[in-house]
């Protein structure tokens, strides 16, 4: 499965890895329970472990867009997790746009990723 979603309500942190080619379904399977996440919630945090990408369904951008415009507010932290060296340049640009405390970690560091999203709580 390309694309697996799991939470944590104790640290209301939500965790995405993602695996390959993201198509619309996979999309959709997650964006659900994303939202209720974070209704329940108010605030979370988020950590994307991102072990191989080889693109999405460019159907995504639009539900994709409208889904972060509507709930960056309430998105504390996220931890990108990655060995992929094209995404640690695109994480820090991303983060002079957002409010939202964005950090890289590579895969050795995945606990050290869940610590520092723990820490904000």
């Amino acid at each position: 499965m390309p694309l697996i979603y799991a939470e944590d309500d104790n640290t209301k942190t939500a965790t995405i890895t993602v695996s390959g080619h993201i198509t619309r379904e996979d999309y959709d399977k997650a964006l659900a329970p994303m939202q209720a996440f974070i209704d329940k919630h108010g605030t979370v945090n988020f950590i994307e472990v991102i072990e191989s990408f080889t693109g999405f369904d460019p159907s995504i951008i639009w539900p994709g867009l409208k889904f972060d415009i509507a709930n960056i507010k309430h998105i504390r932290r996220v931890a990108v997790v990655s060995d992929i060296g094209w995404i640690s340049p695109l994480t820090k640009a991303a983060g002079y746009f957002i409010s939202t405390k964005l950090r890289m970690f590579d895969l050795a560091e995945l606990e050290e990723a869940r610590d520092w999203v723990k820490s904000s709580a």
